[in-house]
């Protein structure tokens, strides 16, 4: 019997957050805000080589949900959304915004 084995076997024990940033890039205009906000450093400015930097995940496995990023964003290119494996997926799969 493996009483012990959890479902999350292989996996982090970290608890999922209800919501997650979804950030827009188009919208970004680079003030930084969110990165100044986020109390896990999840989010950095990228350097795109264009006029502006802009926001993005580049620690998606740190990030708690918290939203604090999305109500520091003056412009809204920061949204929570409910859709948090697919949110992760992306900032996982994508290392720098388009």
């Amino acid at each position: 019997m493996n009483s012990d084995v959890t479902e999350n076997q292989g996996k982090e024990d970290k608890k999922i957050p209800k919501k997650f940033p979804w950030i827009i890039p188009f919208s970004c205009e680079g003030c930084g805000d969110c990165v100044e906000v986020c109390p896990t450093g999840s989010i950095e400015l990228i350097d795109l080589g264009k006029k502006v930097d802009k926001a993005w995940i580049t620690n998606p496995d740190t990030c708690i949900g918290c939203g604090k990023c999305s109500q520091a964003c003056v412009v809204g290119a920061v949204q929570m959304t409910e859709y948090v494996d697919r949110a992760i997926q992306r900032y996982k799969e994508k290392k720098k915004p388009e």
